[in-house]
C-alpha cells in the first residue's frame, strides 16, 4: 500500500454559527466566479488521468462538459452538523473539502514520495499554482503537505485544532518547516514542508502539446458478437458496470440485469425461474446508454424491494476450502439466473461468512446445494435467512437474534 499525499490549506471562512446553506452558497459562489490561472493545464491533466487504463469514459465526458462547482447535499448518510465538513466537486475533476480549520485538496493524484522527488519542477508548480489560487480565494496563504499509511506525519491529517495550532505542533515535534522539496526528500521521516508558494516560477508554464490530442468519450467496440451473444461466454467477461433489479408483477418476479464493459452492452431480462431474454449490442457510447437504461427501469418500478438477505457461514479452513469452488460458481449463477447477487462477506481466523441477496429462497438454496453436489463439497455449512441488512448491525448487536437457520450440513 502506498503513502498518499495530503494537502491541507488555511482559510478565513467563518464557520461558527452558520448554516449549511450559508456556507455552501458562499463557497460555491466564490469558486464559480473564479478563473484558474492555469485552467487549460488542469483540464488536460484531468483528461489524461481519465484516459489512462482503464479508461473512464464518464469522467472524460464530465471533464469536457462540467463548468460549475457542486457540493455534497445533506441526506440520510451525511449531515453537516455531525460531519462538520463540506465536499465540493469542480470542473476538471477537482475535489475540495472545507471544514472550520482547513481546506483539504484531493488533487493532484500523487503519492507523498512522488510529490517531493519529482524531477519536473514546472509540472509540480502548475499544481502549486492551483493550490495557491484556492487558498487565496478564501483568505489563506499556505498549504502543509502530509502523508498517511503509518508515516510520522499521519497524526496531523485529522488534527483537532486550528491551522495555526497545527503549525505550532509540527514545529514543536520536528523543528521549523523545510523550505525546499529536496530537503524533505533527503529526510522523509523527520521533516515537513509548509508551502508559502513564494518559490513558484511564474515565468514558466508546462508545455501542453504532450497532452494532445484530447481523448474522446467513446468506448472500444472490439468485441466479437458471435462469441459474446452466448451467455456462458458473457459470464467470463469482467464487466465494469453491472446491476440486477427486480419487480413483482402479479405473482411473478421479473428481473432486469444490465451490464457493460467498454462498448459492449448486455441487457438480460426475464421472469425468475421461468424465462429469460438476452440482447447483446456494440455501442461506442455504451456506458451512457447503460446509465439511461438503469434510470428508466428504476422509474418503471424495478429495484431491490423483492430482495431477501441470507448468510452462508463456515467454521474451519477445511470446510471453507471444501465449498470454495461451489461458492465461486454460485455467485456467478445467482446473478445470471436473475435470482440475486452477492452482498459481501467477512473473514476472521478460520471463520467465514458470505452474504447474498435473492428473490426466491427455494430456487437460491437449490442452486447452492446442486453446486455443492457438483463439486462434492462435504464440508460443514450453515445458511441463515437474515431479518435485517448485514451492514445495519451494530458491533454490539447479537446478529444471531436477527437471523434464522434454514439449512445445515
Amino acid at each position: 500500500m502506498g503513502t498518499d499525499l495530503y494537502q491541507l490549506g488555511n482559510h478565513k471562512i467563518r464557520f461558527k454559527e452558520r448554516h449549511f446553506s450559508e456556507l455552501t452558497t458562499e463557497i460555491k459562489t466564490t469558486l464559480d466566479n473564479t478563473i484558474f490561472p492555469n485552467a487549460e493545464f488542469l483540464r488536460l491533466a484531468a483528461l489524461r488521468w481519465a484516459n489512462s487504463e482503464p479508461r473512464n469514459i464518464r469522467d472524460i465526458r464530465e471533464i469536457k462538459t462540467k463548468q460549475h462547482w457542486t457540493f455534497r447535499e445533506e441526506n440520510d448518510y451525511y449531515n453537516f452538523k455531525e460531519d462538520k465538513e463540506i465536499e465540493f466537486y469542480g470542473p476538471f475533476h477537482l475535489h475540495l473539502t472545507f471544514d472550520e480549520n482547513k481546506i483539504t485538496f484531493w488533487n493532484p493524484p500523487y503519492r507523498y514520495w512522488q510529490w517531493f522527488e519529482m524531477d519536473d519542477d514546472v509540472h509540480r508548480d502548475e499544481w502549486r499554482k492551483y493550490m495557491q489560487h484556492v487558498v487565496k480565494l478564501f483568505g489563506g496563504d499556505k498549504v502543509v503537505y502530509l502523508a498517511d499509511n503509518a508515516h510520522p506525519l499521519e497524526e496531523f491529517i485529522d488534527y483537532e485544532g486550528t491551522f495555526k495550532e497545527m503549525e505550532s505542533a509540527l514545529q514543536e515535534k520536528y523543528g521549523k518547516s523545510k523550505t525546499t522539496f529536496k530537503e524533505v526528500a533527503d529526510d522523509f521521516d523527520n521533516s515537513y514542508f509548509i508551502d508559502d508558494f513564494k518559490s513558484i516560477d511564474w515565468s514558466k508554464s508546462e508545455l501542453l502539446d504532450e497532452y494532445l490530442p484530447e481523448p474522446d468519450d467513446t468506448s472500444s467496440t472490439a468485441y466479437d458478437l458471435n462469441v459474446y451473444s452466448v451467455k456462458d461466454n458473457l459470464k467470463e467477461l469482467g464487466f465494469r458496470d453491472e446491476v440486477l433489479h427486480h419487480k413483482r408483477i402479479d405473482d411473478k418476479i421479473h428481473f432486469y440485469h444490465l451490464a457493460t464493459v467498454d462498448g459492449l452492452l448486455c441487457v438480460h431480462t426475464g421472469i425468475v425461474g421461468e424465462q429469460e431474454n438476452l440482447a447483446v449490442t456494440l455501442d461506442k457510447y455504451a456506458p451512457f446508454t447503460y446509465d439511461n437504461l438503469e434510470e428508466k427501469v428504476e422509474k418503471d418500478g424495478y429495484g431491490n424491494q423483492c430482495d431477501i438477505s441470507f448468510t452462508i457461514k463456515f467454521n474451519g479452513w477445511n470446510n471453507i476450502n471444501s465449498w470454495s469452488d461451489a461458492l465461486a460458481e454460485f455467485e456467478t449463477e445467482l446473478l445470471w439466473s436473475g435470482l440475486g447477487t452477492k452482498g459481501g462477506g467477512s473473514y476472521d481466523d478460520g471463520e467465514r461468512e458470505e452474504w447474498f441477496y435473492a428473490v426466491d429462497e427455494e430456487l437460491a438454496m437449490k442452486l447452492l446445494l446442486d453446486l455443492g453436489k457438483k463439486y462434492k463439497a462435504k464440508g460443514k455449512i450453515e445458511v441463515y435467512r437474515n431479518y435485517a441488512e448485514i451492514d445495519e448491525f451494530d458491533e454490539d448487536d447479537d446478529i444471531y437474534k436477527n437471523r434464522t437457520l434454514i439449512f445445515k450440513q
